[in-house]
């Protein structure tokens, strides 16, 4: 459905569908009866039967028309009307982001790509695969680029940036990349970090978005999804393909779980935002000269914050520029590993577990899981606590492990 309607609005009625149910129903069936019609139209193209003017469009139904579950639901549909009308485009969902992040690979088909070097593993990981499947794809990091001798792109390329970048948060500049690419090559976006209304990617010059929904579209730490989110009606029919033959579709429970969150999605991530972005601001207050006097001991722990809304991040003044948010995610780097390593089991309400984007503040010594990332580095994503319980809580950890560091032996 297409709607001329400000944000939150379209994320609870751009998937109005023809039901009498207010809240979405859930739809665990596998398989539909066919469609009146089916059999005759088939054998209509098969020969079997004189050609009419109408003809069923087949094999993805149309309208009610469902089939087959990995083929479509109504659930999942509506899930994809709506991510698609935040995002400013169509969006096509799967059963993780890896699984998205993937088939966005396998549907551009690059014969080079350009990437960080850093960024979520498991992408890295996703990359690697499909490299490994076509020995002849060539991969360069942009950190190596050359600015007196910039990458020159060509027809086939892959641009893979993700921004903000896991776990510092990092943000590339999508528009100076879209001038200089020609219109064969491909600009791919992994949003996962801020997704809209904190930064539209389409906009600025990206040809495909992903996103982990299992982060702040879910927002809740109980399901598992990804999204693509493009432009033209042909990559999107292309998608939609290739997922039925792949069978990597989100289930109908995760659907009807992502559906229910969007609907107060932007109220949540806005309110993360903020808070975040409060918190960020404290953390950097030792560093920046304007920490109260109660708080210098805390503070003296942090050697850096990574945060898009401190001054001289990396693409603070890209986020400025496009007029985007900062994301509700952030990293902290501790003066020592042990500092990192053993603050993250000390907070009453920030939860030491992977993942981001849930209502639940969660923070991770993510050199635990990716040995590539400096081992004083935590990673905070911030939920929907209070600002005042949050701030609390770190500043109690903080001093509970300065304690614990400086009373150990030197090394």
């Amino acid at each position: 459905m297409s709607l001329e309607a400000k944000f939150e609005t379209l994320a609870i009625h751009a998937d109005a569908w023809q039901t009498s149910d207010v809240a979405p129903p859930l739809h665990v069936a596998s398989t539909y009866k066919y469609a009146d019609g089916f059999n005759e139209a088939a054998a209509r193209r098969a020969g079997l039967l004189p050609p009419v003017d109408v003809e069923y469009d087949g094999p993805i139904p149309v309208g009610d028309e469902h089939i087959y579950s990995r083929l479509s639901t109504d659930t999942r549909r509506r899930a994809e009307s709506v991510i698609g009308a935040l995002e400013g485009g169509k969006a096509v969902t799967y059963a993780s982001g890896l699984a998205a992040a993937t088939a966005a690979f396998l549907h551009v088909q690059p014969k080079r790509i350009f990437s960080s070097r850093e960024g979520y593993y498991g992408v890295r990981g996703a990359m690697a695969i499909y490299c490994r499947t076509k020995p002849s794809v060539q991969v360069f990091h942009l950190e190596e680029e050359d600015p007196d001798a910039p990458y020159v792109f060509e027809d086939g390329d892959l641009i893979w940036l993700e921004m903000p970048q896991n776990p510092r948060g990092e943000v590339y500049d999508i528009r100076a990349y879209a001038e200089r690419k020609p219109a064969g090559a491909t600009i791919g976006v992994d949003s996962t970090f801020a997704p809209p209304p904190l930064q539209y990617c389409l906009q600025a010059g990206a040809d495909i978005v992903m996103h982990s929904c299992t982060k702040y579209f879910g927002g809740h730490s109980d399901l598992l999804a990804g999204v693509l989110i493009v432009k033209e009606q042909e990559r999107v029919k292309q998608l939609f393909e290739d997922r039925d033959n792949l069978g990597n579709t989100m289930g109908n429970m995760e659907a009807w779980l992502l559906l229910r969150s969007l609907r107060t999605h932007k109220l949540r991530v806005l309110k993360q935002s903020e808070t975040a972005t409060n918190l960020a601001s404290w953390l950097n207050s030792l560093i920046t000269g304007t920490c109260s006097q109660e708080d210098e001991e805390a503070l003296s722990i942090v050697e850096r914050v990574w945060h898009g809304s401190i001054l001289g991040q990396p693409g603070h003044e890209i986020i400025k520029r496009e007029g985007w948010g900062y994301s509700p995610c952030m990293s902290i780097q501790f003066k020592s590993p042990h500092h990192a390593r053993l603050v993250v089991t000390r907070f009453k309400y920030i939860i030491n577990a992977t993942s981001l984007g849930g209502v639940d503040s969660l923070i991770e010594w993510r050199y635990g899981v990716d040995p590539k990332i400096h081992p004083g580095v935590c990673r905070f994503s911030v939920g929907l606590e209070a600002f005042e319980d949050l701030k609390a809580d770190l500043k109690a950890g903080f001093l509970e492990v300065k304690a614990l560091v400086d009373a150990m032996p030197a090394q």
